[in-house]
């Protein structure tokens, strides 16, 4: 997992901590140490295996942090110990000079953390980027040649099951290469339990949740 404290994100469905279970940021030493865990695993492969900096939005930290990881992730990719670098970020946090940065270390995949392309959802949720930024984002991972994995949400404050399928009609549209579903599940600490004690947001139960997905 990743979590870096220098980035906070204050999604209104969004606690890190509670997340992740930490505040503290991986240092290189840590992905030495995952790695090093994984090669012990009785199902390593080093064709399947991949180090991914999953959990915040990788290329808005702060650069020389981010480049620290990315050096010793890199260098179990260049002497085969495992297929490549997977990061997860933001679709307002990538352009062109950050996509061929990712390039020169390593990196394969690119996640997306779009979670709807409807414009008043991602407002009501406090995503601070738009459903073009999505797209645009989307193109410019394509055209640099990484695999491209976008991430929605069913469930948001504001979304109904229409909206959520017309989110998915356009991101077949946009062809990535996979995609994560993750219902949305209410956190202490959030605007969003806020919302749901006031009873102004009512959660997808899990039936609901498993037949929309």
């Amino acid at each position: 997992g990743f979590h870096p404290r220098v980035l906070r994100e204050w999604y209104s469905f969004c606690n890190q901590r509670h997340i992740t279970g930490t505040y503290k940021a991986p240092h290189p030493e840590d992905v030495e140490k995952a790695v090093k865990e994984a090669i012990s695993s009785k199902n390593y492969d080093p064709k399947t295996t991949e180090i991914a900096f999953f959990g915040g939005s990788f290329t808005a930290i702060n650069r020389g942090y981010m480049e620290s990881l990315l050096e010793t992730a890199s260098g179990f990719v260049n002497i085969g110990i495992v297929s490549g670098i997977r990061i997860s970020t933001r679709p307002d946090a990538i352009d062109d000079e950050i996509l061929l940065l990712l390039k020169s270390y390593g990196v394969t995949a690119i996640e997306l953390g779009a979670q709807s392309l409807n414009d008043h959802v991602l407002k009501k949720n406090n995503r601070g980027h738009t459903a073009k930024d999505v797209e645009k984002a989307s193109m410019l991972i394509k055209k640099h040649g990484f695999e491209l994995g976008i991430q929605i949400m069913t469930g948001l404050y504001a979304d109904d099951n229409d909206s959520a399928l017309r989110t998915v009609q356009k991101i077949i549209e946009i062809a990535p290469d996979t995609v994560r579903i993750y219902p949305t599940i209410v956190l202490k600490d959030t605007d969003l339990e806020a919302l749901y004690l006031d009873e102004i947001y009512k959660p997808q139960t899990l039936g609901e949740a498993v037949k929309l997905a």
